[in-house]
């Protein structure tokens, strides 16, 4: 347990240092189960921990922008975002509580095979991050629907969805890249903690396992961020797009690794 957990914390907090990402670290449900052994089941319930504590430590980098957010913007953010979460996430905790887990390795293997297809063919320009203004069609949508199709994906497999969501936003809506990414780790935030608690009531375990599984993913997220914040300093720009594209064929290997476990 102790290589596999280092392994895990040093595989995925240079992935993420090398695709500045911060909470959504989807290689970690992957090693859950192909590195240590778990059913998608108890990886699933373990990396919402880590997607939680993620999102939550943006959220407190942040508080200073979200202090000085108008005050329909914190309604929307921190009332309509967590009502809409909240029965997404419920919905997707559902649709996991009575999935095969035939049909959870599945919907596993075709988001790999979409976030390496992301990461492989689209990058973003130096412009296109520097967005003010989205389409106002585009902007609306997103607001809302966002974080139901987050609540509902994260319910359902963990993930929200992010790496699909963010170059949407930024590529067809021109979108503001700091707003998104502000909103969908708020998002993530309320869907992964209801998600939590609904997991554990629709698809019951026993309390021993859930605080190991709490503690597994507590430690889990730990070691991946500070490994993150270490490696960060030795990944020059320039190398990015060839890291990103790197990391995008691997994910593709996988996705067919999984389909091939059938």
């Amino acid at each position: 347990m102790i290589i596999e957990f280092l392994l895990t914390i040093l595989i995925v907090g240079i992935v993420t240092s090398g695709l500045n990402i911060k909470f959504d670290r989807f290689f970690a449900i992957l090693l859950l189960i192909f590195l240590f052994g778990f059913t998608i089941f108890d990886a699933v319930n373990i990396f919402l921990w880590i997607i939680m504590l993620g999102s939550l430590m943006i959220l407190i980098k942040n508080k200073e922008k979200i202090s000085e957010l108008p005050k329909n913007m914190k309604i929307r953010l921190f009332v309509l975002v967590p009502f809409l979460t909240l029965l997404a996430s419920l919905l997707g905790s559902y649709m996991f509580s009575v999935s095969p887990q035939s049909v959870l390795m599945t919907v596993l293997g075709i988001l790999a095979a979409l976030y390496g297809l992301r990461l492989i063919f689209i990058h973003f320009k130096e412009q296109e991050l520097q967005f003010e203004k989205g389409h106002p069609k585009i902007t609306k949508g997103c607001g809302f629907f966002g974080p139901i199709v987050s609540g509902l994906s994260i319910g359902f497999i963990g993930t929200s969805l992010k790496s699909l969501k963010i170059p949407f936003a930024i590529k067809i809506g021109k979108m503001n890249s700091k707003q998104v990414y502000l909103g969908n780790a708020i998002t993530a935030f309320f869907a992964s903690s209801f998600a939590i608690i609904f997991h554990f009531l629709l698809k019951p375990i026993a309390p021993n396992i859930f605080y190991q599984q709490m503690l597994l993913g507590m430690a889990l997220w730990t070691g991946m961020h500070y490994t993150s914040e270490l490696t960060d300093i030795f990944f020059k720009n320039k190398w990015k797009k060839i890291f990103q594209i790197l990391i995008g064929i691997i994910l593709m290997v996988v996705s067919i690794k999984i389909f091939m476990s059938f």
